[in-house]
C-alpha cells in the first residue's frame, strides 16, 4: 500500500522542510534531538509509541534501520510496523541507538515527506522560538507566498488589538529607524503594503517587534494555509456517533415548517438537533354538523363556499355544509354496517344528489 503523504514541491511541505533543516543547525535549534525522540518515539522500559516509523514505507525505512545496525537489511525490508516498533524499542533500551543517531537516521526530507505535517508542526511550534527561528519562519512563508504584505499588516496587532498594522511596526522603532523607513518609501515611491514591508525589511521587523506578537502572526498563517486544520483530520481522535438522533417535540410555529415535511406518528411536530424545523400537524377532524359525517369517520378537507365533491364509482362523499338529506340518513342506517356510526360514513347516490346530468338531461 502506498503511504505517500506530502509532496515536497508544494508550498506548505517546502515551508516545513526549510524549518526542519534549519532546526538542525546551531542557530535554529528550537528542539533538540532528545526532544525529537521523545516527541516521535516516546518510550520507557516496558512500552513505546511509534509516531514516525509507521508512516515510512518499508523500502525507505529498511535501509535506515539497517544503518542503525539493529537489523539486517533483508529482515528490515520485510518487517511490519509492529515488528519495527519492537526492534527499535529494544535497541533504545539496550543503548544500541541513542537520540542523536535516531535524529541523524531520519533526514529532514524523510520526516517532512512521510510524517503528518500537523504532528511535525506541533513539535516545532512547541520549542523555544528565538528571533532567528521566527525570522526564518516569516521570511520563508513570505517567499513561498503563504501570506502577502497586505495580510501581514492586516493581521499583526499588539496590546490586545489596540495597535494594528504599521502602528505595531513603528512602536519599537527609534527616531532614526522611522526616518530611514520614511526616506526609503520616498525613494522607492511605493506606498503599498508590499512597499512598506520592503522599505522596513524583515530584519528590522523581527528585530524590533516582540516575539509574542510575531508568533501570533505565524499561528494565524499556519491556520490560514490549513496546517492546523490538518491536525484534526490526521492526528485528532475520530468521533463516532453515539446513537441515532431522535425527534423531539417542538413548539416552532407551523409557518416555519419546511416544504415537504412529513408528520411523525401521532401527528406530533418533530425537530432534530441539526437545524430547528417542525412538521405540520394532522388535518383537523371535521365535526358531524359541518361535514355531514360522524366525528370518527373519514376526515375530508374543509369545503369552500361552493361544495367540492369527490366522485368515486358513481357515489359522492358529502363535502358541503348542508345537513344530509333524509334519504341519505336512511341509507346510512340501513344494511349490516349501517347501525355502527363509528364505521359507516354518510354517502348518497349520485342520482339522488344530482337528478340531472350536465346539459339538463335526466339521469
Amino acid at each position: 500500500m502506498d503511504k505517500a503523504r506530502n509532496d515536497l514541491s508544494a508550498a506548505v511541505p517546502k515551508f516545513c522542510l526549510a524549518l526542519e533543516e534549519y532546526r538542525r543547525t546551531p542557530e535554529g535549534r528550537v528542539r533538540t534531538s532528545q526532544e525529537m525522540l521523545t516527541a516521535f518515539f516516546p518510550h520507557d522500559d516496558k512500552t513505546s509509541t511509534d509516531r514516525i516509523l509507521k508512516y515510512v514505507p518499508q523500502d525507505v525505512r529498511g535501509p535506515i534501520i539497517a544503518a542503525w545496525g539493529i537489523r539486517g537489511i533483508k529482515a528490515a525490508l520485510r518487517d511490519t510496523d509492529e515488528k519495527v516498533q519492537i526492534v527499535v524499542h529494544d535497541a533504545l533500551i539496550a543503548g544500541d541507538i541513542d537520540h542523536a543517531a535516531f535524529e541523524d537516521g531520519l533526514a529532514p526530507e524523510t520526516m517532512i515527506r512521510w510524517v503528518p505535517l500537523a504532528d511535525w508542526w506541533a513539535f516545532w511550534r512547541g520549542g523555544k522560538l528565538t528571533k532567528q527561528a521566527i525570522h526564518k519562519a516569516l521570511t520563508t512563508a513570505y517567499e513561498l507566498y503563504l501570506f502577502d504584505a497586505r495580510w501581514f499588516l492586516d493581521t499583526i496587532q499588539a496590546r490586545n488589538g489596540a495597535l494594528k498594522g504599521t502602528d505595531v511596526l513603528s512602536e519599537g522603532l527609534t527616531k532614526e529607524d522611522l526616518s530611514a523607513w520614511v526616506r526609503r518609501i520616498h525613494e522607492t515611491g511605493d506606498g503599498t503594503p508590499k512597499g512598506l514591508v520592503a522599505a522596513l525589511g524583515w530584519d528590522k521587523i523581527v528585530g524590533k517587534t516582540p516575539n509574542d506578537v510575531l508568533t501570533a502572526v505565524i499561528d494565524a498563517m499556519v491556520a490560514k494555509v490549513g496546517l492546523v486544520l490538518s491536525a484534526a483530520r490526521e492526528s485528532g481522535p475520530k468521533l463516532e456517533p453515539k446513537g441515532k438522533l431522535e425527534p423531539q417535540i417542538d413548539s416552532v410555529p407551523i409557518a416555519h415548517s419546511p416544504a415537504g415535511a412529513r408528520p411523525s406518528e401521532g401527528g406530533e411536530r418533530a425537530s432534530f438537533d441539526e437545524g430547528s424545523w417542525s412538521l405540520p400537524p394532522s388535518p383537523p377532524e371535521a365535526s358531524a354538523s359541518e361535514s355531514g359525517a360522524d366525528a370518527a369517520g373519514p376526515v375530508v378537507a374543509p369545503p369552500s363556499e361552493e361544495a367540492i365533491n369527490i366522485v368515486l364509482e358513481d357515489e359522492v362523499v358529502m363535502g358541503d355544509r348542508s345537513p344530509p338529506s333524509s334519504h341519505a340518513a336512511a341509507s346510512s342506517s340501513s344494511g349490516p354496517r349501517g347501525s355502527d356510526p363509528d364505521i359507516a360514513p354518510v354517502k348518497t347516490s349520485l342520482r339522488d344528489r344530482f337528478p340531472f346530468r350536465p346539459g339538463g338531461k335526466p339521469r
